[in-house]
């Protein structure tokens, strides 16, 4: 077989290389590179398929969502690699915004609450009792945020896995919003409750 030198890819080569030895060397060049853009796009994919959380929810941002009180407030989630759960709820209201977690009621329920007043988010945790609730002695988002647009107020956040009140597989929720701006006035009507399944992927 012929040989020769390599010269412009090998420069301190200076004994005759085989044809199929810098073949083999050009596969495993196009190995490398090809595993590189592999990990490059699944990095890509797995960043852009989280959401962001900063209280505004764009188009297919989240994989699921749930429709309550008539339309009137949406219910936001996905599952990360981790088992945590991403949640959002935007409502029609320029006041407060519950998310309740545990349960499909007020009480025993972990709320995740927030409100916008003269342009300033407002986010608190608190643990329901019968038809009110307290400030929650512990937290379990780990991020959060709250926005407001065109009379919809959105509370957005993230909760590792081990603090998901998960029963099988499923969280139970409420919803509820009031038109004021506070922790503390009543939301009538405006309270939902259903379930969130984690038994399907995103």
């Amino acid at each position: 077989m012929k040989s020769f030198r390599v010269s412009k890819f090998c420069k301190h080569v200076e004994k005759p290389i085989g044809i199929d030895w810098f073949l083999s060397l050009e596969k495993v060049e196009d190995m490398k590179t090809g595993a590189m853009l592999l990990v490059s796009l699944l990095m890509s994919a797995v960043a852009w398929s989280l959401p962001t959380v900063d209280g505004t929810i764009t188009p297919n941002e989240y994989g699921k969502s749930i429709s309550v009180l008539d339309g009137a407030a949406t219910v936001y989630y996905q599952v990360d690699a981790s088992g945590g759960l991403y949640l959002a709820v935007s409502a029609m209201t320029t006041g407060w915004v519950g998310l309740g977690l545990g349960t499909a009621v007020m009480n025993g329920a972990h709320i995740f609450m927030g409100y916008v007043e003269s342009g300033n988010p407002v986010f608190s945790e608190q643990i329901g009792e019968g038809h009110s609730h307290r400030q929650s002695p512990t937290n379990s988002a780990d991020s959060f945020a709250v926005g407001q647009k065109g009379g919809m107020t959105t509370i957005e956040f993230h909760v590792p896995f081990d603090k998901l009140p998960i029963v099988g597989k499923s969280i139970n929720f409420i919803v509820a919003f009031s038109g004021s701006a506070d922790l503390t006035t009543y939301h009538e009507d405006n309270h939902d409750g259903g379930t969130i399944d984690l038994s399907t992927s995103n």
